[in-house]
């Protein structure tokens, strides 16, 4: 199918708003039935707050190893140290480093709410990338008038 704009996530056609995975349409909305569309900007990720905790513990752990490692190489109890207590710091903290970026970003979203009340979330980066956003808006404003709201 043939859309006027397209992301990994949905594209928009004259029918109506699809959702995509893999580039195939499992489902469509259409515009009489979308009951509000909103566009700003948001939280990339839809669990971002569980990926901050997730970062935050990761994070921790780390330091914390860290600092009871440096606190035995200084004391005399211990008369070797393994390569591998070294290293156990290192895949938590650059992972939760990681989590702590992802949970952090934000990005314009596309919130899509229907009659049924069912809420749908998707980052349009692909659509800012392109240039495209401003005829996007416009375009949604000539098939949805009142119903959507832009805040960026």
């Amino acid at each position: 199918m043939n859309y006027k704009f397209e992301t990994r996530e949905f594209g928009i056609s004259e029918e109506g708003v699809h959702f995509l995975r893999n580039r195939y349409n499992y489902k469509t909305v259409e515009f009489n039935k979308i009951e509000k569309l909103i566009i700003e900007r948001g939280k990339e990720l839809n669990n971002w707050l569980l990926i901050l905790i997730i970062g935050l513990i990761l994070t921790s752990f780390a330091l914390f190893y860290s600092i009871k490692l440096f606190q035995l190489f200084n004391s005399n109890e211990v008369s070797r140290i393994y390569i591998e207590e070294i290293l156990i710091p290192v895949l938590p903290l650059m992972l939760g480093v990681y989590c702590l970026y992802a949970s952090t970003k934000n990005c314009t979203i596309l919130r899509l709410i229907t009659i049924d009340k069912k809420g749908k979330k998707f980052p349009m980066k692909e659509i800012e990338r392109k240039g495209e956003l401003k005829v996007f808006t416009e375009f949604l404003k000539d098939n949805l008038k009142s119903k959507i709201k832009i805040n960026l």
